[in-house]
């Protein structure tokens, strides 16, 4: 609830976070869960900037859209045949393609060059490792929607895996996951974003095997994959 709502009136940046949400985004409700606190910030020593944060991932859910029915929904109409489907809602379950919120100088370009998935399976000491939570809705009871970014510093690299993932219990899965790859010794990130979905009678496993993300996602159809390199302007 917003506590201050004098401040909330008025015309600068001193809003509460609620109020600093409502403000910001076109959506009419927000997921369960929401971590305004949690933000990953990447710096570079040329001023360059990648931060992960729920505000800006949340300004990538569509404010209309047909929705995602869950699988109850069906029958729910059969038995109220005078009952008036919506036809247009925002995306309920809070679908986002974001990427990372990049600065101004660094240069995006497409790239055929791809992460080393090899040296990221070495035994080599971690630095620091954190997972953090951006944000999680259980979707009423009928699924889950949620985004987590973590990353893992190693003495010549460090790895971010931003993942969105989405299951509703009997329709679908769906996961959108961006990888962040920076060798310590270059002026440039690779950028790895996939996207993947599927019915779930299609996925032809048992409920109880789609309830963790890293046991589903590898199975899922590839429905977009893309890299970027992204490069420090040190002139800047």
């Amino acid at each position: 609830m917003c506590a201050t709502k004098v401040v909330c009136e008025r015309d600068d940046d001193q809003f509460c976070q609620f109020c600093t949400y409502s403000k910001e985004l076109k959506i009419p409700h927000f997921p369960d869960m929401v971590f305004p606190k949690n933000r990953l910030t990447l710096a570079h020593k040329s001023g360059a900037s990648i931060n992960f944060n729920p505000l800006d991932a949340l300004k990538r859910v569509a404010s209309t859209v047909e929705p995602v029915e869950v699988s109850c929904s069906e029958v729910w109409m059969q038995a109220r045949p005078y009952a008036e489907k919506l036809k247009k809602s925002f995306d309920w379950t809070f679908c986002t393609d974001y990427k990372g919120s990049i600065s101004d100088n660094i240069t995006v370009w497409e790239t055929e060059e791809s992460i080393d998935f090899e040296l990221l399976k070495q035994k080599n000491q971690i630095l620091f490792y954190h997972d953090l939570t951006l944000f999680e809705d259980e979707l009423h009871d009928h699924g889950v929607s949620k985004l987590s970014v973590k990353i893992r510093v190693m003495p010549s690299y460090w790895f971010v895996l931003l993942r969105y993932f989405l299951r509703v219990d009997d329709v679908l899965v769906r996961s959108n996951e961006t990888r962040m790859f920076h060798m310590l010794n270059t002026d440039y990130i690779l950028r790895e974003y996939t996207s993947k979905e599927s019915s779930a009678k299609d996925l032809n496993m048992p409920t109880s095997h789609m309830k963790e993300a890293d046991d589903v996602i590898p199975f899922l159809p590839v429905k977009e994959k893309i890299t970027h390199k992204l490069h420090f302007n040190c002139s800047s």
